[in-house]
């Protein structure tokens, strides 16, 4: 179901942030018990979305029951009744058998108790690893792999943490996690206490950086809220209360000891010494471009943070000097996640963040600072209506400029909204592309977390969707444009193994193209490791620069487009 259009920009926006400020306030004062429906009137279960038709000239299609997909999120509840189970669940995608094609990791919550409302003897059901068969088809392979699961799992990473050539797997749940030692024979074996990782907090997102430039990953991990099922003070008999009633809890930084082993450094590293927030998603980049990896952290109604790494294993907070804090109202808005990219050609990076509540476009500056443009790109307006929690850079055309997708989703009831497809002018103004994207942008989903991935090898960028309860979406991206493209994979021998932190400055068509190399975080999820460019009409790209973590640079010239390239940092 749609919500209305009645009230849109700065004017819905003001009413929205009133209420918000006001229903906080009452949260505290006004008592409201919260009655559980009885086993019989709660089915745990809740329709499937059927098959998509595409009309022949729709962008995307809807391929999921093409490619052999049938995993449907387990929910255990007759509807959303707290603030764990509105986030919904993840979805990685990562190479684990090293054959070229992405394969996909979903994440399952299952039945969690004093959360979760299934009736007696409900089972947890697998998360699934779907083995992509290279023909559009994928395979599940779960079993053989050992990688089903366990508890009320939320997220998932995945990087080669000991260099052996293979990803491995993080998964993130609502207490202890799990990390999967990728053993190159198709199995996982579960090394968590053994690497040290195992951090019992409710968890929510991780990405994987090198802090120090060691040559290994290190592994940051968001935690959210410490979930309190007593708690009874909130202000709206038919929701739940908001994220501010019950306590933050503490992030975790992870140091690769490069034996297997991780070393706790939180607070060595000033992680456990940041003011008291409530992670949504975690994002690695090179902020400033001085060679060590920073992290922007979306938090739940507090100011985002943008961690600077000294260079010295030691982050400091200066997300309100540089003006990525708040929203351009000045709130603290719940944040769920951000997109990294430069969108306006400026070959300088900017952050879309997607909010419950008015979202930003920070647009990065010559100053080294940030300024929010959500209003003046037309994102502003053409997002007003909704709550956004997957959001995505895409060059869904392969012209040479990001645009944007946005998975929309209800955060207090079962019912569905519709996606947003957005398409760029090149210059970071935005228009609703819709009627271009087809029948999917015009289906109410339950949706959550989105990425980005090129899982065919054709190099036109398609999409996954995570739905409430629900079979995902994997929408298959139909451009007949022509454009070039270029895919690269990189793989560091001094610098980490996935070459994150390395920055790539691409000339090809009279235009340079900039983008780092990071760990494709995203919310609860992780999307396509490669780093992908549209080309536009370029018949070639002339020169490809990569500055390797280890300081290496690296240039090849009059490279052949419409390829996935495979680069390996030199040894000397």
């Amino acid at each position: 179901m749609k919500p209305t259009k009645r009230d849109t920009g700065f004017k819905a926006h003001g009413r929205f942030a009133l209420l918000v400020l006001l229903a906080l306030t009452l949260a505290a004062c006004k008592p409201q018990s919260y009655e559980p429906a009885s086993d019989a009137a709660r089915p745990p279960s809740f329709s499937v979305t059927p098959p998509i038709p595409a009309d022949p000239n729709d962008l995307f299609e809807d391929a999921t029951a093409k490619a052999k997909i049938d995993f449907v999120q387990q929910f255990c509840d007759d509807r959303i009744a707290n603030i764990l189970e509105s986030n919904g669940s993840g979805v990685v995608v990562f190479d684990y058998d090293n054959d070229g094609y992405m394969d996909l990791y979903f994440v399952n919550p299952g039945p969690l108790p004093g959360v979760t409302h299934e009736p007696p003897g409900t089972r947890r059901q697998p998360n699934r690893l779907f083995h992509n068969n290279g023909d559009g088809t994928f395979t599940d392979v779960t079993e053989k792999a050992g990688v089903g699961g366990a508890g009320f799992g939320i997220g998932a990473a995945a990087a080669d943490y000991d260099g052996d050539g293979w990803t491995d797997l993080y998964v993130v749940n609502a207490g202890k996690n799990i990390l999967y030692h990728n053993n190159g024979d198709g199995t996982f074996t579960d090394v968590t206490d053994k690497a040290g990782v195992g951090y019992p907090g409710t968890g929510i997102g991780a990405t994987w950086l090198d802090v120090n430039n060691s040559g290994r990953l290190d592994l940051y991990v968001g935690n959210y809220l410490s979930y309190d099922p007593d708690y009874h003070l909130y202000y709206n008999p038919t929701s739940y209360p908001g994220p501010l009633a019950y306590k933050p809890e503490r992030d975790v930084l992870y140091l690769n000891n490069g034996d297997g082993t991780f070393t706790n450094a939180s607070e060595s590293a000033g992680i456990w010494a940041l003011p008291p927030h409530r992670t949504m998603s975690v994002h690695a980049l090179d902020y400033n471009r001085d060679g060590h990896e920073d992290l922007y952290i979306c938090n739940d109604a507090t100011p985002n943070m943008l961690l600077i790494n000294d260079g010295h294993g030691h982050f400091h907070d200066e997300a309100m000097k540089l003006g990525v804090a708040f929203n351009a109202l000045g709130e603290a808005a719940g944040s769920m996640t951000a997109a990294i990219g430069d969108c306006d050609g400026d070959q300088i990076p900017d952050i879309l963040v997607s909010r419950l509540g008015y979202g930003s476009l920070y647009m990065g500056t010559k100053q080294g600072d940030f300024v929010d443009r959500m209003m003046a790109s037309g994102i502003g307006v053409l997002t007003a209506q909704y709550v956004g929690w997957g959001s995505n850079f895409i060059d869904f055309d392969n012209a040479g400029k990001l645009d944007v997708f946005i998975a929309n989703g209800d955060p207090f009831r079962m019912v569905g909204w519709q996606s947003l497809l957005l398409e760029n002018d090149g210059h970071g103004n935005f228009r609703n592309a819709v009627d271009k994207g087809g029948a999917y942008f015009r289906t109410p989903v339950r949706a959550r977390p989105s990425v980005v991935l090129d899982y065919d090898n054709d190099g036109r960028m398609d999409l996954l969707v995570g739905l409430m309860g629900d079979r995902p979406v994997l929408l298959h991206n139909r451009d007949r444009s022509g454009n070039h493209w270029i895919t690269l994979a990189l793989r560091g021998t001094k610098s980490n193994p996935a070459g994150w932190g390395s920055f790539i400055e691409l000339m090809a068509g009279g235009k340079t193209y900039v983008q780092e190399s990071r760990c494709p975080s995203a919310f609860l999820s992780q999307g396509d490791p490669r780093v992908h460019f549209g080309l536009g009409q370029a018949p070639i790209v002339q020169r490809i620069q990569i500055k390797w973590p280890s300081g290496t640079v690296q240039t090849l010239t009059d490279v052949r487009v419409d390829q996935i390239l495979k680069v390996t940092e030199p040894r000397s």
